[in-house]
């Protein structure tokens, strides 16, 4: 069982990617390109915060992020999530796009390694102890995905 201090050293530690500098690098060129550009370019992911990011404009972002941009911003949502109170907006909306990872689509979720697969199964198991079950969260939910990337995990090992 893992503490909340050595799930975000976790994160730290295997998303290491660089920040995406060009609009390129951010988005691939579409039709919802622009929108990620006009949210995130620039921007650090220290610039993430809970004053800044919107849950329902923003996560809808990933989506359509590279993979260099999906794996420089996801941790700092991720650890946006571990801050109480929790944040139920941002858990509905991070838990769709995390659930929307299978073992056959690889372009979901773009790339992301087996040991930043398994972080992401730690920080689930993470919020499924530690959060209570209400409005818009759902302990068995986090369990269910925290399995499935633990499945991600290790189908590539």
């Amino acid at each position: 069982m893992n503490s909340r201090q050595e799930v975000t050293h976790r994160i730290d530690q295997v998303f290491t990617g660089s920040r995406p500098i060009t609009a390129d690098e951010l988005a691939p060129p579409s039709i919802d390109a622009p929108y990620v550009i006009a949210h995130f370019h620039g921007r650090s992911r220290a610039d993430i915060d809970r004053s800044s990011f919107l849950p329902g404009l923003h996560m809808e972002d990933f989506a359509y992020m590279t993979a260099q941009a999906v794996e420089y911003y996801l941790p700092a949502v991720l650890k946006l999530m571990l801050i109480q109170p929790y944040d139920f907006e941002l858990w509905i909306h991070l838990s769709s796009f995390l659930g929307s990872a299978r073992h056959d689509d690889e372009t979901t979720l773009r790339g992301l390694r087996p040991e930043q697969h398994t972080a992401i199964a730690d920080w689930l198991e993470l919020l499924s102890r530690e959060i209570d079950d209400g409005i818009g969260f759902d302990r068995k939910d986090a369990a269910k995905l925290a399995r499935l990337y633990r499945q991600l995990a290790n189908a590539v090992k």
